[in-house]
């Protein structure tokens, strides 16, 4: 570290993403026939695609669903973006 920077100025984040890799095709084709099967509601669903990093981080489902109701599916990727 800098001489001219203090540890009161220094932020350390520690990524707790170690995951390698999303889900496999297999998987995927799983979780969707288990929510087809009624097995898994539709929130659990995105809720495994979001930790699988199948879905990119975004709206909450709720905001999702809304989303689409208003036409505007494009912004289910954007961080942050809500109804």
């Amino acid at each position: 570290m800098p001489d001219d920077v203090s540890n009161e100025q220094v932020v350390i984040e520690l990524n707790t993403d170690c995951s390698t890799c999303g889900l496999s095709a297999n998987k995927i084709v799983a979780v969707v026939q288990a929510s087809q099967n009624g097995a898994l509601s539709r929130d659990s669903m995105s809720d495994i695609f979001r930790r699988g990093e199948v879905l990119p981080e975004g709206p909450t489902n709720e905001e999702a669903v809304r989303l689409i109701a208003l036409g505007k599916p494009a912004m289910l990727g954007q961080k942050g973006a809500s109804v």
